[in-house]
């Protein structure tokens, strides 16, 4: 990598970022945005970029009730409240994934 982050990038990833502890009543996330986000994330430094993470966005009521019994108390409130749950798995057998997910085979 050439370029540094700049220091207020640093600021924002480590030392401002914090836990979402509540969520704007009626703000909805797009299906545009979480593509963006995904557009992003699929980037990320994996060995060789196999991309071995999957995502699954939950948004309905009835995917978040199925959820519900896997929390931790301290955080079901805040997770049944908000707008879009991410999961992120990881795929142990991501390779026999890899013609189809190589993100740079665009």
């Amino acid at each position: 990598m050439a370029d540094k982050i700049n220091d207020q990038a640093l600021d924002t990833l480590f030392f401002k970022a914090r836990t979402q502890n509540g969520w704007l009543p009626g703000v909805e996330v797009s299906d545009a945005q979480l593509r963006a986000l995904y557009d992003i994330v699929k980037y990320g430094p994996t060995s060789a970029n196999s991309c071995p993470a999957r995502f699954v966005f939950l948004r309905s009521a009835e995917a978040k009730e199925r959820l519900r019994p896997h929390l931790s108390e301290g955080n079901l409130a805040k997770t049944m409240a908000a707008p879009v749950v991410a999961i992120v798995a990881y795929d142990v057998e991501f390779y026999e994934h890899l013609p189809k997910l190589f993100p740079h085979d665009l």
